[in-house]
């Protein structure tokens, strides 16, 4: 699934005004869902344009079978051209980035949807660190917790736009190094609404936190 952004997209609110609508919707919807080409907009939302040969290499998918996709994005307008180059053997290259203005209406079928995938994720990696732990190994720095909190709307927007700005940082940074001295750690989060009543903080503490570093690092 790529990188969704509720925000960039029209909130759709019941069905079509025709049957030509539903079936745009429909077919639109078939095209954003498909795996690959999912990671294919999750590449392009780095705001870097690429090139059909370098979609290919990052995905080792053939020419042909990345233009298939390329093509199929491009007939509903999910990517646009963005420049040309000059390529090897006078060949010129075309470059495509996502076009977030023509972005697909998000309906509350796809928001479910995008609901479910992220958080069966999310469960997934909290279950195999969780197990990893159960099991005793401690190689590995782990912090893990929750707490439900009020705070004016502005600040929680701002709180949540740096922790998205942190993760998206940081994943960046050693997305594609390779080292040998580097451990694998997966990390999940989340800003979700609360039942938590709109009063002042009580006098009792609704943080569940748990941290622990290995010795070395003491």
């Amino acid at each position: 699934m790529p990188y969704i952004s509720l925000t960039k997209a029209e909130l759709e609110k019941g069905a079509g005004d025709s049957d030509a609508e539903n079936s745009e919707q429909k077919k639109h919807e078939k095209i954003f869902r498909h795996p690959v080409r999912s990671r294919i907009l999750e590449i392009l939302r780095d705001a870097r344009s690429r090139t059909q040969q370098e979609l290919g290499k990052m995905l080792s998918m053939s020419n042909a079978a990345i233009h298939y996709h390329v093509k199929l994005l491009l007939e509903v307008g999910i990517i646009k051209l963005h420049s040309t180059r000059p390529g090897p053997n006078g060949i010129t290259e075309k470059l495509y980035t996502v076009d977030m203005e023509n972005w697909p209406a998000v309906s509350d079928e796809d928001v479910r949807f995008y609901i479910d995938y992220t958080i069966s994720w999310m469960n997934e990696r909290n279950r195999e660190g969780v197990n990893l732990l159960k099991a005793g190994d401690y190689s590995s720095p782990f912090l893990a917790g929750s707490y439900a909190s009020c705070a004016p709307l502005a600040e929680v927007i701002q709180f949540k736009r740096e922790v998205e700005k942190l993760f998206n940082a940081y994943f960046a940074k050693y997305e594609n190094l390779k080292d040998e001295s580097l451990i694998p750690f997966a990390a999940t989060f989340s800003i979700l609404p609360s039942r938590k009543e709109k009063t002042p903080q009580s006098q009792t503490d609704s943080r569940n936190i748990l941290e622990f570093e290995p010795e070395c690092f003491k």
